[in-house]
């Protein structure tokens, strides 16, 4: 395989997300959000996105580098290219050093068996012609031979050539002698496939392509077929950086593990531990703790029905927090006690080790999937909201663009709570120590400012008071902005440092 330096003209370039302008594609956001300037982008790794044409196109390239060096037509140098696993600088190593060699190693025959007799199965006259397959008597001009010299009729050609792209799924296969290694080409399967067994085949082709580059990955969103090309994410670097990037539909995943989600501030290591330990405990009750809660005061059972933690009972109107249960007017976000922290139990004889590590395992997971259903939570608040908004844009109250500001508000608040629920999968194997404690405040200064937005979001739109809360959902909006680029950038600087200390759990 070559030495990628970029793609053609039309591929999408992305190095990441820079919210200096804070818009979206369909709406003009007024207030501009300050620039990091001087500021090394620790959190953002190099990449650029593929359209399907675009990766055929340098597929393509490839074959015809290769072709123009080695003087082979361009079907045999796909079949090198991969026998030899798209690796461009072996298969001029074995070339070089012997072309004959490193022909019969892909299975392409000798110069003499073009002209060898026929194989045993098929009958072949002046007159007449017996496939081997079928055993049928075609007329000569339906009758096809590969470049080993081995003739069956079109009619099983085009059987066996579907059966095999289609129904099997294998772009490199050989004839169907027995025994002959000699790949079908690209040029004979033009002639014996229809339109979809040929795009079909240019599909697996340009798969089994990505597959052997190590700096190209598929998108793992559902129907995306962009292609991100990314020197990052190797399994050396993967201990220093979430290589995090955004293929050219805007889906967002991790080009090291694959996972269709920006998993910043974890690395990809404690994100596989910390979801096979979600798995394994996805059947006990403490897994469907984190959707319910008893009220403190009267013990009614409470579902959460909004993103924000400020829980009010519908029963005695006991006003709590989601997380810890505590009175919210002497809650951690307003100066007291912090309530997004662990902190380490007390020496307990009648706990076992495996009991301690359950309690620890269940409050970082309990705020990780807090998060998780909050975003769900504050995005379907949005959607309610909507009707309402438009009932205020007829009054004239706001324009449709200046409408757009609670939607702004909860795409933020859905990023900012993806990074969060991650920031305690992260802070569930870090050793206790200063750099945790950093870590932690960071953590609550978001999370703080993320439940305040989301507190908005639950108030009355009224037609007079609706353009003071969207002065101030703005302002927060930028705040919540500012706070989670704080967290991601410290974050991945301590990763680059070395900073972190880890309490490996994986044994």
């Amino acid at each position: 395989m070559s030495d990628y330096t970029g793609p053609p003209s039309d591929a999408y370039d992305s190095d990441g997300s820079d919210f200096e302008d804070f818009q979206d594609n369909d709406s003009d956001y007024d207030v501009p959000v300050a620039k990091d300037k001087g500021k090394e982008k620790v959190n953002d790794v190099e990449h650029r996105s593929l359209s399907a044409v675009c990766l055929q196109q340098t597929l393509d390239d490839d074959i015809r580098r290769v072709a123009s060096v080695t003087g082979l037509e361009h079907p045999i140098v796909s079949i090198l290219l991969q026998h030899f696993r798209w690796n461009e600088d072996r298969l001029f190593q074995r070339f070089m050093d012997s072309p004959s060699s490193a022909l019969q190693e892909a299975g392409e025959p000798k110069d003499e068996l073009t002209i060898s007799r026929p194989a045993k199965r098929v009958k072949l006259t002046p007159e007449l012609f017996s496939c081997g397959i079928c055993c049928d008597e075609p007329d000569p001009s339906e009758v096809s031979k590969l470049r080993c010299g081995h003739s069956f009729c079109s009619n099983c050609w085009q059987t066996y050539i579907r059966s095999k792209v289609i129904e099997d799924g294998q772009v490199l296969f050989g004839c169907m002698e027995d025994s002959c290694r000699t790949a079908v080409d690209e040029s004979f399967l033009a002639k014996h496939a229809d339109t979809a067994c040929q795009d079909r085949y240019k599909e697996l082709l340009r798969r089994d392509y990505v597959a052997a580059n190590p700096n190209l990955r598929y998108c793992p969103y559902p129907s995306c077929t962009e292609t991100v090309f990314c020197t990052g994410g190797r399994a050396s670097s993967l201990v220093v950086e979430v290589p995090t990037v955004t293929c050219g539909n805007g889906h967002s995943f991790c080009f090291g593990c694959g996972m269709d989600s920006d998993h910043r501030p974890c690395i990809c290591k404690y994100v596989n531990l910390w979801l096979k330990g979600a798995r394994e405990d996805s059947g006990t009750a403490q897994w469907m703790k984190a959707n319910t809660r008893e009220c403190p005061k009267c013990h009614h059972n409470i579902e959460k029905a909004g993103g924000c933690n400020r829980i009010v009972c519908r029963f005695c109107r006991f006003q709590f927090c989601w997380l810890c249960l505590k009175d919210w007017d002497v809650h951690g976000y307003n100066g007291n006690e912090n309530c997004t922290a662990w902190k380490e139990l007390e020496p307990d004889d009648d706990a076992t080790a495996a009991q301690q590590l359950l309690k620890k395992f269940l409050f970082y997971f309990d705020r990780f999937n807090n998060h998780e259903l909050s975003a769900k939570l504050d995005q379907q608040l949005c959607e309610q909201t909507e009707e309402r908004m438009l009932r205020v844009q007829e009054t004239g109250q706001l324009s449709w663009i200046e409408s757009k500001f609670m939607k702004q508000a909860v795409d933020e608040l859905t990023k900012c709570r993806v990074s969060l629920k991650w920031s305690y999968a992260m802070a569930y194997y870090l050793a206790p120590g200063n750099h945790k404690e950093i870590f932690e405040d960071l953590q609550a200064n978001l999370e703080a400012a993320v439940e305040e937005l989301s507190q908005m979001l639950e108030e009355e739109i009224e037609e007079d008071t609706v353009k003071s809360l969207r002065q101030r959902m703005m302002d927060k909006t930028i705040y919540v902005h500012l706070r989670h680029d704080i967290l991601l950038r410290d974050t991945a600087a301590g990763l680059l440092e070395g900073r972190w200390e880890w309490v490996d759990k994986s044994q």
